[in-house]
């Protein structure tokens, strides 16, 4: 929050000091403050990112290490950073909101999950699993139908929504919703096209196309050879178009 004042205020005064210097240009003085501050802006939330890919380089080491207690409170000692930038809260609270989930404590997976930003489809995707599991399927639509416009792009988005309508045993919208993902992929993900086929012939859905991400939504339990450590997380990276929303 800190940086967006200070922002305005450097736009406001760089527009009327200009004011003083170029007489009847009022226009001008708006627009060249406005860059400055939104220049000054970007600089400022670069600063910000900085700090939080040092946060999630620490937390990943002490996630290999299986030390999920010191990764949770890196991130939480993060969330100081909402006094600089309100738009890196949400993606912070997506990355706690996931090791919760992980380790299986749904009770503060869900809390943390709900706060997590939309831009993490992942994170969205566990918190609409966690409203299923506890029936509040009007929830789990809202927020499933939300994640698959964040994560157009990534066919295991498409597929979970999928996955859990097939659970619910309504297979119809489930094919529907593997046809807008491969409409919106151009057909290029053959996991997609291969699972339309398996629910089209009244099959199970072959999820383990989509490898270890698959596993880490919990929904199926892995082969063996790949089974994980209990609570192992796979590494995840701050991106930088989702810390400018919450």
């Amino acid at each position: 929050m800190r940086n967006i004042v200070f922002s305005i205020l450097v736009a406001l005064a760089t527009g009327y000091g200009l004011s003083f210097v170029i007489d009847d240009a009022l226009a001008f003085d708006i627009v060249i403050g406005f860059a400055v501050g939104l220049t000054l802006f970007f600089v400022l939330t670069k600063k910000v990112m900085k700090e939080v890919e040092v946060l999630n380089f620490k937390a990943q080491k002490a996630i290999q290490k299986q030390n999920f207690d010191r990764a949770i409170k890196i991130y939480e000692s993060g969330l100081d950073l909402r006094k600089k930038s309100p738009f890196v809260v949400g993606q912070l609270y997506g990355m706690i909101g996931m090791l919760h989930y992980i380790r299986k404590d749904n009770e503060n997976a869900l809390i943390t999950l709900e706060k997590a930003s939309n831009m993490n489809w992942m994170a969205k995707g566990m918190l609409a699993i966690i409203y299923m599991n506890n029936k509040q399927i009007d929830k789990m639509e809202k927020v499933f139908s939300k994640m698959v416009v964040t994560g157009r792009k990534e066919g295991l988005a498409w597929a979970l929504y999928a996955f859990c309508l097939y659970k619910l045993r309504r297979n119809d919208e489930a094919i529907k919703i593997l046809e807008e993902g491969s409409a919106k992929l151009k057909g290029n993900d053959e996991r997609i096209t291969k699972n339309l086929v398996e629910l089209k012939n009244g099959r199970k859905l072959k999820m383990k196309l989509f490898g270890d991400a698959w596993y880490q939504f919990m929904l199926e339990n892995p082969p063996k050879r790949m089974m994980p450590q209990q609570g192992q997380m796979p590494g995840q990276r701050i991106k930088k178009n989702s810390m400018y929303r919450g």
